[in-house]
């Protein structure tokens, strides 16, 4: 196949058709005589914006030919670059194009989380010659990281409360990324350190030299710091050599976890090991730099240059870092950069620049089978995350292309150090996008977000703090069950430690899901001063209920559960009725999606969960025909290893005259949870005050349908990115539609704009509109789809239900008044989302169904996640 690239300019062609020979014409001949097979004819950018007048453009002339001469044509940007790289992947060249437009291709590119750098020096307050805040996190976003824990090593060094709020003064006004600060261990500050430790990311102590003025020496300046830091902090050390295996010791003696920063020798990761085989609460992190770059690489950097604490390692420590790679916990820089000129003075300081190269090298790793991708997202986000308490940060997520292939250069772009010990280096992959909180802060090369965009996580989690939930007390109790993945990232020095488990709390999704290998000894920093925010009052059931934790026993694999008061890693949900949306804070709902998405994720890779409520029974209770609620109730608890236990108004004792509230009573005791569904509004509600297990509405009639509510923006989400900014319209009966009462109602947590179209007659109810109206969201009602539907975001189509009206000739009257169809859908976004909460009837047209926005199916499964979630959450079950 012969490719020739053609460049197109119009400027010197005329309109008239008897002037000189023109391009235009050129083309006409080419086409005419059939020597172009093929055409892709692209828009320019901004070229859209032309005068009506001005129909017959150049463009349009290229395209009309095209069909004139019967010649296949493209004109979209996306197509034209797929059908490229289409034939570049059947063995042709393919041939350059310039367009700058940002689209997506056949390439690999991948959604990975926003990664975590546990270990950074911003240089900032004190040398902001060398780096700030501003350009430090601008140098992380552009390497995928999405936030940064800032080391106590700056001048002045951050060690007391002045030093402290000095440092989050700067780190306020110039970061971009979200962050927070360590705090340092000085020979003299062990007794106020405890008074910051709940704003800080930890406590660093640096044991060995480097580039600092905390280094201690003293063994009892170690003794005094390990007994007064809290032991539900993060403690890091900087320990090399002989000095970790004396750290080790120590934290053994004193029975606390415990961080290793930056290991880089064959006799340190050795230790850690056997440590962690040993059953010590230790972690590690292992840089960039010592994973790729060894001793030999001086000549090619430059002994000066080359100066890093820890040193280059030799080749075979390097190997012994790979080889013991299940024993590293992190991925982390350790950021440290220097200017040009003072790396190549006479006395250099140590420190590699690392921010802008991390992410690349190790999707690099990942190409040639040195690393799993898997290993990857788990150093370098799950396990900082766990280790250091770090809460989950909203719609963040890097793109990166597995496929780009380049040279590092002698500098990057955005540090202030403007060089890099890995240049020259070849690397395939590239961060390509990376969005912080919805908003979109890096893209091919640009970072788009200002100083101050950044967040501290620690402030964050501190404004959340509220006062513990009080249950009813429990009786312990053992059951005997197999393991988990959380069994084993219990050390057996934790396994004794009943009064400490108060103070560490246990990552509760992937350690459920996850199995570890022995090696992987991972520590969680606790943070229970500062449980999740509680919001609306709830009603509890009567039963008294308890939330569990997971312990290792001593002998075997059984679980010991605790009551809630006293494990302190109790859900606002656990025990609770769920009979409404507004119950839901925003905080509660980030909860229930993270833990759906876990849950899918972990079935789609073929992943047992049936150990999490095993033993448990469901009551399911549908007075009215159901499919999908029904199904995926069912189907969510089986799933997690529980039993369903059925009855309807049909089979059961309703047809002897027993009442709602009866059943609903005696269910509860065959059960530990019960799902309702009734044609009455508000009966449910009634029935749960009878109800002594929890409660879950499944639809009360033209009431409400809070759990449909919750898939359906667990589905927005997913298929969009977020829910904040969208335009979201709903169409149908919404007068009857209980999804769309408890959709409206619970969009109020976002800012959303609210579109309504329906037939006469099947307007929202008014005291729907009021409650939205209160919360400041903005509605608008239409009579007509085509009208609504050009700026819609999210079209939520439901159908007329016949079940509502008194005859069928009402029904009719109302019916077909808005159907989608394909022909319908050319007016709409390319980048929206059609949802339903089915069964449909009328109202989509399957033409449709094929179209990628379509999203009702994937809405209808997504409802089994979700309702997993809800389930495992209200029995306390993580």
């Amino acid at each position: 196949m012969q490719i020739e690239p053609v460049q197109w300019t119009f400027e010197n062609i005329g309109v008239n058709e008897d002037s000189s020979p023109s391009e235009l014409r050129h083309l006409a001949d080419f086409l005419s005589k059939k020597q172009f097979d093929l055409v892709i004819n692209l828009p320019m950018r901004n070229g859209g914006a032309r005068r009506v007048s001005n129909f017959m453009t150049h463009g349009y002339r290229t395209r009309r030919l095209a069909v004139d001469y019967s010649v296949p044509l493209v004109t979209d940007v996306k197509c034209a670059k797929l059908l490229v790289e289409a034939m570049r992947i059947l063995g042709g060249r393919a041939p350059r194009m310039k367009t700058h437009t940002d689209c997506m291709s056949s390439r690999r590119m991948i959604k990975l989380p926003g990664f975590i750098d546990v270990h950074v020096h911003t240089r900032d307050p004190g040398a902001n010659h060398k780096e700030d805040f501003a350009s430090c996190t601008a140098a992380a976003l552009a390497g995928g990281i999405t936030m940064i824990l800032a080391m106590p090593n700056t001048n002045p060094a951050v060690v007391d409360h002045q030093t402290f709020a000095l440092a989050k003064e700067r780190a306020i006004a110039g970061a971009r990324c979200d962050y927070a600060l360590f705090v340092g261990a000085s020979a003299d500050n062990y007794i106020i350190t405890p008074e910051i430790a709940p704003l800080a990311a930890g406590l660093k102590m640096y044991l060995n030299e480097t580039f600092t003025t905390l280094r201690l020496i003293d063994l009892t300046i170690w003794i005094k710091h390990f007994q007064s830091w809290p032991k539900k902090y993060p403690l890091c050390v900087h320990a090399e050599g002989q000095t970790t295996a004396a750290i080790l010791l120590l934290a053994n003696l004193h029975n606390r976890p415990i961080h290793i920063c930056h290991v880089a020798r064959k006799e340190e990761i050795q230790i850690i090991a056997a440590a962690k085989e040993k059953g010590l609460a230790v972690t590690c992190e292992v840089c960039p730099h010592h994973l790729f770059l060894c001793k030999d690489d001086l000549k090619r950097i430059g002994e000066k240059k080359g100066q890093v604490r820890p040193s280059l390692v030799s080749k075979e420590d390097q190997q012994a870092l790979w080889d013991n790679l299940d024993a590293i916990d992190c991925f982390a820089t350790d950021h440290a950069p220097h200017t040009v000129q003072e790396k190549t003075s006479e006395n250099a300081p140590p420190g590699f620049p690392g921010l802008e190269t991390i992410l690349p090298l190790l999707l690099n790793a990942v190409h040639e089978g040195k690393l799993t991708m898997e290993a990857l997202v788990d150093k370098f986000y799950r396990n900082p995350k766990k280790i250091f308490n770090i809460p989950d940060q909203p719609n963040t997520y890097v793109e990166v292309d597995l496929d780009d292939e380049w040279i590092i250069p002698d500098a990057m772009p955005f540090s202030k150090a403007q060089w890099t010990p890995f240049a020259g280096m070849k690397i395939r992959g590239s961060v390509h996008r990376v969005v912080l909180r919805g908003e979109v802060a890096y893209v091919e090369g640009q970072v788009l977000v200002n100083p101050g965009f950044g967040q501290d996580i620690r402030e964050i989690q501190t404004k959340m703090k509220h006062p513990s939930i009080v249950y009813a007390p429990t009786i312990d109790v053992n059951v005997s069950r197999p393991g988990s993945g959380l069994d084993n990232l219990l050390s057996p020095n934790m396994q004794d430690r009943s009064g400490e488990l108060e103070e560490e709390q246990l990552e509760r999704y992937n350690q459920l899901l996850q199995p570890v290998s022995h090696k992987s000894n991972v520590h969680f920093a606790s943070d229970v001063d500062h449980p999740k925010l509680f919001g609306v009052q709830r009603t509890i059931s009567p039963l008294s209920f308890s939330s569990s934790i997971r312990h290792k026993s001593d002998s075997n694999l059984n679980l010991h559960v605790q009551s809630a008061a006293s494990s302190h890693v109790s859900c606002n949900l656990t025990g609770h009725h769920i009979l409404s949306a507004d119950i839901f804070n925003k905080d509660e709902l980030k909860e229930v999606f993270h833990l759906a998405e876990t849950f899918r994720n972990a079935i789609r890779k073929e992943r047992m969960l049936d150990h999490i409520l095993r033993g448990k029974i469901m009551a399911s209770i549908f007075y009215e025909a159901s499919t999908r609620t029904s199904c995926s109730f069912a189907a969510a608890m089986e799933r997690l290893g529980g039993k369903v236990i059925y009855m309807d108004g049909t089979t059961s004792s309703v047809k002897k005259g027993e009442t709602l509230e009866d059943s609903v009573a005696v269910m509860a005791g065959y059960a530990d949870v019960v799902v309702v569904r009734h044609p009455e509004p508000g009966a449910v509600s009634r029935a749960s005050q009878h109800c002594r297990k929890p409660l879950i509405n499944a639809g009360d009639g033209v009431g409400e349908h809070p759990t449909q509510a919750l898939l359906d923006i667990f589905t927005i989400r997913d298929e969009i990115g977020t829910v904040n900014g969208m335009t979201i319209t709903m169409v149908g009966d919404l007068k009857h539609g209980r999804t769309v009462h408890s959709l409206a109602r619970l969009l109020t947590l976002y800012n959303v704009e609210l579109r309504y179209v329906s037939p006469p007659g099947l307007e929202m109810p008014e005291h729907v509109m009021n409650y939205v109206s209160k919360r400041g969201v903005s509605q608008e009602m239409f009579q007509s789809l085509e009208e609504a539907l050009p700026d819609t975001d999210v079209l939520y189509m439901t159908r007329i239900q016949r079940e509502r009206f008194a005859t069928q000739e009402e029904y009719r009257q109302v019916c077909g008044h808005f159907i989608v169809t394909p022909q319908l859908m050319s007016r709409a976004k390319r980048k929206m989302v059609v949802m339903h909460p089915l069964p449909r009837v009328f109202e989509i047209s399957t033409e449709f169904d094929m179209d990628p926005r379509a999203a009702y199916f994937r809405q209808a499964e997504n409802g089994v996640y979700v309702r997993m979630a809800l389930l495992a959450m209200v029995l306390g079950r993580f």
